[in-house]
């Protein structure tokens, strides 16, 4: 088997890139695409995560797969493309998530499992989970001696500022954490290290959080855009209007 690295990245969004003439800066994707295929035109197939990553995995349409929202069991008579890589000899893993909602009848009632939606894609090893409590990055940081707030999933959000930008403060508060110790500079260094520490082929699965909520970048990433510059939301003339394109605006 040849080595395989699947990358994605949650919520980012399909013109946001460089390459593609969006203001926003990508060099790495950039260089990414000019040495590879960038699809242009290409969708995703449901909204949100959970139904999204189950069409993404499995090739099958929401209405085919029948997941539709995050924590609707996925059914295990599907087949995906771990299930078929680990079929053929290769051993894929996991660092990160992909929000599945296992089948419970696959489970007895008790199993652990079946207490989240974010649970592992069948046939995937999970080598580092990452979720709404990120215990392997606190595990790390805590090595690091930083102090760990509790619940863990503060980390995400706690800022180095007391006042943000709405205050008046220049830019967005910065994240607490730096850069060097970013939940997605840990995620990329520890499938390196995963990368570097094997011999045989891999296949190696990549899911960062970033860009999904919350939107709290650390430095110097906090001072790359001016909000007052950004593009407005695309929208109707009146909040009228919007509701008139369809109920669901109502």
């Amino acid at each position: 088997m040849k080595n395989v690295l699947f990358i994605t990245a949650d919520q980012w969004r399909g013109a946001c890139l460089s390459s593609l003439g969006h203001t926003v800066q990508t060099p790495n994707l950039d260089a990414l695409a000019a040495s590879g295929v960038l699809f242009k035109r290409h969708y995703a197939n449901a909204v949100p995560c959970g139904p999204s990553r189950a069409s993404l995995h499995t090739g099958m349409y929401l209405q085919n797969h029948r997941s539709g929202t995050n924590g609707t069991p996925l059914d295990a008579r599907f087949t995906n493309w771990a299930k078929e890589v680990r079929a053929s000899g290769g051993d894929p893993v996991l660092f990160g998530y992909t929000d599945t909602a296992n089948d419970p009848r696959q489970f007895a009632p008790d199993d652990p499992i079946l207490s989240s939606y974010e649970g592992p894609l069948p046939g995937i090893r999970p080598m580092l989970q990452m979720g709404t409590f990120p215990d392997a990055w606190a595990t790390w940081l805590e090595t690091l001696g930083y102090d760990i707030p509790e619940p863990n999933w503060r980390l995400y959000t706690e800022k180095n500022s007391p006042i943000d930008y709405e205050d008046g403060l220049a830019h967005p508060a910065a994240l607490k954490i730096p850069e060097d110790h970013h939940d997605t500079r840990f995620m990329v260094d520890s499938v390196m290290d995963y990368i570097r520490g094997t011999d045989d082929a891999f296949c190696v699965h990549l899911s960062l959080l970033r860009p999904h909520p919350p939107w709290v970048a650390p430095e110097p990433y906090n001072q790359l855009y001016d909000p007052a510059a950004l593009a407005d939301f695309i929208r109707a003339e009146s909040a009228q209007i919007e509701a008139e394109q369809h109920p669901f605006l109502a």
